[in-house]
């Protein structure tokens, strides 16, 4: 099974330093800017096809939401145990690690939401960064890199594309109904690309996960 580059320690530093970067930027002038003109062209597009496009961004921010991907990331696991042993937990491990990530960051450094204005929604927690987008990333990464023994090339890339295009997906639902900002779901990109190599960080050392093919 191919090694990911992205899980050696260094790396979870300097993604953790990006996070970082990216959540002091939020607090800048340009940030604000950026992030109020992405969401007034956002909303402006309220209404499409007689809110039917709202009613599809709506139900997939509802569906994709981490208490959701949380047991799906379980039980997947529980099914791929006897194929992959002590790495199916990677699914879960992902996630755990991603969704830490993203409620400490949550909790230091508060960031409002969008207002009423660009919303569709009434939520009223942390922005920074966006939850449903480090769980999908998290966990979809982790879905990419199991698959690797087991399917063959072709089948690989068509998973990879409907992996990324559900994440696109989710990150622009969560913009179009107004729950974040478009540097919050930039920021909870990162935060899932740092579960998943924290969680092959901890799975790489852990003696039972050793025994067998390492990701």
């Amino acid at each position: 099974m191919a090694r990911l580059r992205i899980a050696r320690p260094r790396h979870v530093i300097g993604w953790l330093a990006v996070l970082g970067a990216l959540a002091w930027f939020t607090q800048t002038q340009l940030a604000g800017s950026v992030d109020q003109s992405f969401a007034g062209w956002v909303s402006d597009l309220h209404g499409a096809q007689d809110g039917r496009v709202d009613s599809l961004m709506l139900t997939l921010s509802e569906i994709i939401r981490p208490i959701y991907v949380a047991p799906v990331t379980l039980v997947a696991a529980a099914l791929l145990w006897f194929r992959f042993r002590a790495w199916a937990l990677l699914l879960p491990a992902s996630f755990g690690s991603s969704i830490a990530v993203t409620y400490a960051m949550k909790w230091f450094l508060d960031r409002d939401r969008p207002g009423e204005e660009f919303s569709l929604v009434n939520l009223h927690d942390a922005a920074f960064p966006s939850a449903h987008v480090a769980a999908v990333t998290s966990s979809g990464m982790a879905a990419m890199q199991l698959a690797i023994p087991v399917l063959r090339r072709t089948a690989r890339k068509l998973l990879d594309l409907a992996i990324i295009a559900l994440i696109g997906a989710v990150a622009l639902s969560r913009v179009w109904v107004g729950a974040h900002w478009l540097t919050d779901v930039i920021g909870g990109l990162i935060a899932g690309v740092i579960g998943l190599a924290v969680a092959l960080l901890i799975l790489r050392r852990w003696p039972r996960a050793r025994r067998y093919a390492l990701p």
